[in-house]
């Protein structure tokens, strides 16, 4: 069974006071939470308050064709559809690429992940490239790009029967099986196009093939415009998850879950709430020496919780009960009695279950080329990336206007 790239990651929970950690796919990351209720000014310190330490790895558990391949994540016709369908994704791709391509003559151009339909390839070639390289690590995927590309080449093909076909000139783009790592291009390239970030940004291998498609396929590696998108961001925030508070002991226990893998989101899911807002977690710039692999990229964290936070919080639970039957049918107690919707929001609104991150990409820098999956504020919204969330705790933690939440983070990038 081939899995989304987002789809899982294997964790493996251990206690540690004020440090967790989390490996992500050929990077491994580690995150340490902790909640410090602000003292009265009459106070010397706040109590912290540890929670569990998280360890994951964002490759362990995918069903792969590549069992020597630890670092390969597989993706299945949905999910290539839904990210080349993706209205948030594909056209900001496109003004991207088209506006620097209007500033390159005879442009060649590498395209890493090509998938079956070539997205961002034909963008490249439609848009004047004189070159594309268009690398797919899957030989299946390999194979239907080949067969797609042979189709746009053939004048006698029709758009009614090829999906996405695009009239091409015969040779405009190569499509070559492989893994970036392992290959040598032809020539070095003058703009290098990808979407190999996961829910975690680099969750795809993204330093590994990065750091070597700086050292060997593009011509000027350390100038922004070479890559498209120029940064990939994960931002995190602390949430509040709706089943984590409705479903409880002795019914359901959470202790089985916690430590062990993240649970995975449709970022438009609004089971999940934000409690603070967002901040950076990571920013892989490309235009800058990545780290030598493997590595430790470690980042921490500390997010104010405020009145308005619980208050947007509490609301969008509100709107939740009100939209989603599945949370409806879970407004029950213990004796079968209905709960009121409003005052379950806004208790649910305040209660801490863990750490949320979702990805976002920096095209070129401009407004109106910024992919993100969930809005400025956590806000949810339909993407096609999902947003990853690991518990800290077996029951929801109390919090209040004034409490702070801290995380310690280490990502530890491995070789391709």
């Amino acid at each position: 069974m081939k899995l989304f790239a987002a789809a899982v990651l294997t964790a493996v929970s251990a206690l540690r006071p004020l440090d967790r950690r989390a490996a992500v796919q050929g990077f491994a990351a580690v995150t340490s939470t902790s909640l410090i209720p602000l003292p009265p000014a009459t106070a010397a310190a706040g109590i912290a308050t540890a929670l569990k330490t998280v360890s994951w790895s964002a490759t362990d558990g995918f069903d792969s064709d590549f069992p020597s391949q630890i670092n390969f994540i597989e993706f299945d016709e949905k999910a290539y559809k839904a990210m080349r369908d993706d209205p948030r994704r594909t056209p900001k791709f496109a003004k991207a690429i088209r506006s620097r391509l209007a500033e390159l003559k005879d442009a060649v151009v590498l395209d890493l992940g090509t998938g079956p339909f070539c997205v961002l390839a034909l963008i490249a070639a439609t848009a004047g490239a004189k070159k594309v390289y268009a690398v797919e690590a899957n030989p299946e995927a390999a194979r239907r790009a080949k067969a797609f590309i042979a189709k746009c080449e053939d004048p006698n093909a029709s758009r009614r029967d090829v999906d996405g076909l695009v009239p091409l000139k015969p040779g405009l783009i190569e499509v070559i099986e492989g893994f970036s790592t392992e290959l040598t291009l032809p020539e070095k390239v003058d703009l290098c196009v990808f979407e190999i970030c996961g829910s975690l940004a680099s969750e795809e291998g993204l330093y590994a093939t990065m750091k070597d498609a700086r050292e060997r396929h593009v011509k000027r590696p350390d100038d922004p415009a070479s890559y498209i998108p120029r940064r990939c961001q994960t931002y995190a925030a602390p949430v509040s998850y709706a089943l984590h508070n409705l479903l409880t002991p002795p019914s359901y226990d959470w202790s089985k879950i916690v430590g062990k893998d993240p649970i995975r989101f449709n970022c438009r899911d609004e089971a999940l709430q934000v409690l603070a807002e967002p901040q950076l977690l990571e920013d892989v710039d490309f235009s800058q020496p990545l780290p030598s692999l493997p590595a430790s990229v470690t980042t921490s964290l500390t997010f104010p919780v405020t009145p308005t936070s619980l208050q947007n919080a509490q609301k969008g639970f509100e709107r939740a009960f009100a939209e989603e039957r599945q949370l409806q049918s879970l407004l029950l107690d213990e004796q079968g009695k209905r709960m009121d919707a409003a005052a379950t929001a806004a208790s649910i609104g305040s209660k801490l279950s863990g750490l949320a991150m979702w990805p976002t990409l920096v095209c070129d820098g401009s407004e109106g080329t910024l992919i993100v999956s969930r809005g400025r504020n956590g806000e949810a919204q339909k993407s096609h990336w999902q947003t990853v969330l690991q518990l800290m705790s077996d029951e929801p933690l109390a919090v209040q206007p004034g409490d702070s939440v801290t995380f310690d983070f280490e990502a530890k990038p491995e070789k391709a």
